[in-house]
């Protein structure tokens, strides 16, 4: 008897995870456009990390899908990228503005406008990653998690992630931080 319970239970928990299961995402990448670097000691070269890092750090994610898997992260069958609009945004990034030694903090309500630029570019549902800081004194990337629909904007999960930065080099001990942002997947 307990064992035919446990196997009715186990068949509606696979039923429930396969059901969830999007068809597609279309990941829209790493959006530094609200960012703040806290630590001016840990980022000395903002101009350097605006024009060349934040390009980086997107393109890793996409060239290194074994490592930032999207499709597993985030459960989609297929992952399409569409970095254009990222990158447009990254590139528009003051980088006189971009390090400060003060906290910072993103507002839920400012990371929702970002998700705009990104409305009509597409069918389907999107994932972004709106990024409010990465703290070298607290070794921690915080992110926006967004997952919305493409042609209307509505956000069908949104959350707040941290994830503790670590890694060889400048762009590897970053990109470790978003590495663990991505384990944590939306709940």
């Amino acid at each position: 008897m307990k064992k035919g319970i446990l196997t009715i239970f186990i068949f509606f928990l696979m039923h429930g995870a396969f059901a969830q299961k999007l068809a597609e995402i279309t990941w829209f990448g790493i959006d530094f456009s609200q960012a703040k670097m806290v630590g001016s000691a840990g980022f000395t070269e903002p101009a350097k990390i605006q024009a060349y890092y934040l390009n980086v750090w997107n393109s890793v994610v996409v060239t290194e899908s074994d490592k930032y898997d999207i499709a597993k992260y985030y459960g989609a069958a297929k992952v399409t990228v569409s970095l254009d609009i990222v990158k447009k945004a990254n590139e528009a990034v003051n980088s006189e503005e971009l390090i400060t030694d003060n906290t910072y903090s993103l507002s839920e309500a400012n990371a929702k406008e970002e998700i705009q630029k990104y409305v009509g570019q597409g069918a389907g549902t999107g994932l972004v990653y709106i990024v409010e800081y990465f703290s070298k004194s607290e070794e921690l990337a915080s992110v926006y998690v967004i997952r919305f629909d493409i042609a209307t904007g509505t956000i069908s999960n949104m959350q707040k992630v941290t994830g503790k930065a670590k890694g060889f080099g400048f762009r590897n001990y970053w990109l470790g931080a978003i590495e663990k942002i991505m384990k944590k997947r939306l709940k």
